[in-house]
């Protein structure tokens, strides 16, 4: 029986039109998210941020402007840009933004992994720091399609 497999292995062609199909589809559906993720993100300059706490908005900055933050932030500000302490119970993490260079960075996090200060500095609208162990999300100051009107 094993013979008469062999055989009919050896008549058959390598693919099937349908193999083909299905190859040629896979290849154009690769093909067609790696142009749409690596040329439509946002690189334009980084005009402010937005830091969240577990979805909750507790800080809002744009360069030139003045802060707006809530009580469980304490904001320094430095010759050279803004430290910004997020306090949440037990929970301390410390960005700073430079004002000269129009970056961000977090300096500082007193979580167990500290994955957060592995960030590279943000300096454009796609990037994003995220903090998980605390739920701390900084991300770029652009418009909230979902609610355009954000107040602290």
């Amino acid at each position: 029986m094993a013979l008469k497999k062999i055989e009919q292995v050896k008549k058959d062609s390598g693919f099937k039109l349908f193999d083909i199909i299905i190859y040629g589809a896979v290849l154009v559906l690769v093909a067609v998210l790696f142009i749409v993720l690596f040329t439509t993100r946002d690189k334009s300059t980084l005009t402010g941020i937005r830091i969240y706490v577990h979805s909750q908005v507790v800080f809002e900055y744009e360069f030139g402007g003045e802060p707006q933050y809530t009580d469980s932030v304490e904001v320094r500000e430095d010759g050279n840009g803004i430290y910004v302490t997020i306090l949440n119970g037990n929970d301390k993490n410390v960005v700073f933004i430079d004002n000269n260079r129009k970056t961000v960075k977090m300096t500082e996090a007193n979580c167990k992994g500290k994955e957060c200060l592995y960030f590279a500095a943000m300096d454009n609208n796609s990037d994003f720091i995220y903090c998980s162990p605390h739920g701390v999300k900084v991300e770029p100051l652009k418009q909230d399609l979902d609610n355009p009107n954000i107040k602290i």
